[in-house]
């Protein structure tokens, strides 16, 4: 038998059979009732056929459901109680099940591209993708439920297994090739357009590829509000933090004449001490809010002694931490270390935590050098490159409530469309927050622009921010003064960009998040019950580190939120 092309993104041969494919896929089982056990496994087959034949198309036309139903309300119903019975009784599975599968082992001679004109075949795929993804409800949550549940436990279970095994989640068994497809929780479907992604509510197909998403369930406790304190660290930054490095020591010594690197060190001050900046932020909350349940630096923000400090800090108060940190030159390779630590506590148990490489470069041309400023460090006439290693390609989900599942980017991952984009938008986490090493947060600049896609699909609420250092490093030709903008939120339910800029007597700030709920429909009609969570900014309050400054007064707000 022929094999499938290794690159299952790409084009597909025209006589590609569905056995080929399928065998590809789940080799020895995609034709045995043994598949038909476990429903993530189910979903990557038919999904990954939906996708690679275009027949997911036929959900939105032409499409006349077997099903025995009446209307549509009667088919949700239908197909809700088949994948009820799915999970609680996998072995065997419903009935419907195996007859839908039946009929895609009669197609198997038939290629791959014509399946999207075989009415039978389109019908038999996407009713085992509506029930595979109605048993799958609320996967990857099972700390959040009340009673014990052996179908979520196993699905949690599996996602640990196999990160600690392959260094990747999915919940998929062994028997479906990690190398080919990963299957991980979702919680936005889009709500415009059609693709794959527009099929499901509790599923995503995730292609396979060198980044390796990575799930995590930190439930805690349930909160109907999430207070960030946002700590935009330094709050200088000079042109002389910005050095060249001699070619010599350059990772890439070979590179054209017009390419140069440089690195970001900020030399250390004696009073520039973040722990105790981020003590006196905490203590001016205190007289703000309820309470902090965590805090959020800047990309490159802290050195590793610095971060390790503020962990320890914040860990014994039970808050977590999202901060980028950086390093300097390492023997290995010479070149320095950008990441971000997404640390939580655990109580007695040791701390969760989650380090995550940057996947992009900086790269500095003539436009951005003279926009910082930097033209006394750096020459003008040439591309200079930050000077880091490019590690593992990590993503984290982490979930931290039933309604709010975290991801976490480093500046340029926000605004490139590979390689992370395709899985943040498969996955749909409710927010993303963006480190920057940027200038001011405006909604006329990049960040807001593709906070924007996110928000629009797959509906996710992105936050971003920059130091105030770099901020006010910022004075493009167009602006006549530097600006405090160091944060941005956007999300789908509220509109606009929001720009926060922070008013002279304050350094930090906190913001509120709460919950809106809403209803989200799949391509084929279901709907998701309006569990959706969708995270909205519900205040916003500027503090200080000084023990003695005054918090912004009311009548000070409006004008800091440009829109």
């Amino acid at each position: 038998m022929r094999s499938a092309p290794d690159d299952t993104q790409g084009l597909l041969p025209a006589d590609l059979t569905i056995e080929e494919f399928c065998s590809y896929v789940v080799p020895g089982f995609w034709d045995k009732t043994e598949l038909l056990t476990w429903p993530p496994d189910v979903f990557a087959l038919v999904a990954s056929l939906l996708l690679k034949s275009g027949a997911y198309c036929h959900a939105v036309s032409g499409w006349t459901r077997s099903l025995d139903a009446s209307n549509l309300n009667e088919w949700i119903n239908k197909t809700r109680e088949i994948g009820g019975n799915w999970k609680l009784k996998p072995d065997p599975p419903p009935d419907k099940v195996c007859e839908w599968h039946r009929t895609l082992i009669a197609k198997k001679g038939d290629a791959v591209l014509a399946a999207c004109d075989d009415h039978a075949l389109c019908d038999a795929l996407l009713h085992l993708c509506a029930c595979a993804d109605e048993a799958c409800k609320n996967v990857g949550f099972h700390l959040s439920q009340t009673s014990p549940d052996k179908f979520l436990e196993r699905a949690s279970e599996r996602l640990v297994v196999s990160q600690q095994k392959d260094g990747v989640s999915t919940l998929c068994s062994d028997r479906i090739r990690l190398s080919i497809m990963r299957v991980l929780p979702k919680l936005h479907t889009p709500q415009s357009g059609i693709t794959i992604r527009s099929l499901t509510h509790h599923l995503a197909l995730c292609p396979a590829g060198d980044v390796k998403a990575k799930w995590s369930e930190c439930l805690s406790v349930s909160r109907h509000c999430l207070n960030l304190l946002l700590a935009p660290w330094p709050l200088r930054v000079t042109p002389a933090h910005f050095q060249s490095v001699p070619p010599e020591r350059a990772v890439l010594p070979d590179v054209a004449d017009f390419n140069a690197f440089f690195e970001f060190s900020p030399q250390s001050e004696p009073d520039a001490d973040p722990l105790k900046y981020l003590v006196g932020l905490l203590s001016s909350a205190k007289r703000v809010v309820a309470g902090i349940d965590g805090v959020v630096f800047p990309e490159l923000a802290l050195t590793k002694d610095q971060y390790s400090r503020i962990n320890a800090h914040l860990m014994s108060q039970n808050k977590f931490l999202i901060c980028g940190v950086r390093e300097p030159p390492s023997p290995d390779d010479g070149a320095c270390k950008n990441y971000l630590q997404f640390d939580i506590p655990r109580g007695r148990g040791p701390t969760l935590t989650h380090p995550q490489s940057k996947h992009h470069r900086w790269r500095l041309d003539k436009r951005q050098i003279v926009q910082y400023g930097l033209g006394s460090c750096l020459d003008v006439e040439k591309n200079w490159w930050e000077h880091i290693s490019i590690g593992s390609r990590d993503l984290h989900f982490v979930v931290l409530d039933h309604w709010l599942t975290v991801c976490p980017l480093i500046c340029e991952d926000l605004a490139r469309q590979d390689p992370v984009a395709e899985i943040v938008r498969a996955i749909g986490p409710n927010l993303v927050i963006a480190l920057l090493m940027d200038g001011p947060q405006l909604p006329s600049r990049w960040p807001a622009r593709y906070a924007t896609v996110l928000a629009d699909d797959p509906g996710s609420s992105v936050l971003t921010l920059t130091s105030l250092g770099m901020a006010e490093l910022s004075r493009p030709p167009s602006m006549q003064n530097r600006s405090r903008a160091v944060a941005l939120w956007k999300d789908a339910k509220t509109g606009e960009a929001v720009s926060i800029r922070l008013p002279r007597n304050a350094d930090g700030i906190v913001l509120s998040l709460s919950r809106e709920s809403g209803t989200e429909l799949a391509a084929d009609g279901r709907d998701d019950g309006g569990t959706t969570g969708y995270p909205t900014l519900s205040g916003i309050h500027f503090v200080s580190s000084s023990e003695y400054a005054s918090i912004s007064q009311p009548d000070e707000r409006a004008p800091q939120l440009m829109r």
